[in-house]
């Protein structure tokens, strides 16, 4: 079931990512543009107060909007969120223990300064996450490297990257094949015990590992040479530097506010 969901949602991420390139907003907008907007609201967010929670409601206002009016599936979002709240959790559970200062009262509720650091360590990580699936909805994996070329990335770096994105998806495909077989020869429970599930993926990785091989001496022998080469990034205009521009004066608007 792992695996079947893990290419189903492939799957939709895709589908997403293209259904939205047509109808975000943003499409006119060149992609280096977005991506210094985006690293300024990171930057912005990351620099919030420790105990400032009114500022991360305030920037929280930004990927909102971003997913209203680009008509962003929001359910697929909310589901990503909650895989990794987990985590997220994990790394604010000690706070509330380690600063037992009161700090702020809510009626007959006092809230210590450990608890709303938590709360704002929680809010900080939600809210630059979502941004992230947000420009990551906005500018397809390909284009996003083809911007960072435009940023003078090393070749090499972006064609890891490329290649590590294209081969993830091998691994998805050779994961729904073994998913396939296993439940054509198993009965009820059978098949699906720990140790064998243990056995299935180290048997995966060598199965990806071996394709990955295959597909690499074929790229080989079509003469690549190490580099992945594409149209290149449309030049910056001035409207995409007012958009870098304006995006500052906001995020500076929502520190003032918060």
């Amino acid at each position: 079931m792992l695996t079947e969901s893990l290419a189903i949602n492939a799957e939709r991420v895709i589908m997403s990512q293209k259904k939205n390139m047509h109808e975000s907003f943003m499409l006119g907008v060149n992609h280096r543009a977005l991506i210094l907007s985006w690293s300024f609201f990171v930057f912005f967010v990351l620099t919030l107060g420790k105990y400032d929670f009114s500022g991360v409601i305030a920037y929280a206002a930004f990927p909102l909007f971003v997913i209203l009016a680009g008509k962003m599936p929001a359910g697929a979002i909310l589901k990503r969120l909650a895989l990794l709240s987990p985590f997220i959790i994990m790394l604010a559970v000690a706070n509330p223990f380690f600063d037992r200062r009161p700090l702020l009262t809510i009626g007959e509720i006092t809230l210590t300064a450990g608890t709303v650091s938590g709360l704002v360590i929680v809010g900080k990580s939600l809210v630059l996450i979502t941004a992230i699936i947000t420009l990551s909805t906005l500018v397809p994996f390909y284009r996003l490297c083809g911007a960072l070329r435009g940023f003078r990335v090393p070749e090499v770096f972006i064609t890891q990257l490329m290649l590590l994105y294209r081969y993830s998806f091998l691994l998805v495909e050779e994961a729904v094949s073994l998913q396939k077989a296993r439940n054509i020869r198993s009965f009820g429970g059978n098949g699906k015990e720990f140790f064998t599930t243990a056995k299935m993926i180290g048997s995966l990785l060598l199965r990806t590992n071996d394709r990955g091989e295959r597909i690499y001496r074929g790229m080989i022998a079509r003469g690549f040479n190490g580099t992945v080469h594409h149209g290149g990034d449309e030049p910056l205009k001035v409207t995409d530097a007012l958009f870098v521009a304006g995006s500052v004066i906001l995020f500076s608007g929502f520190r003032m506010i918060g």
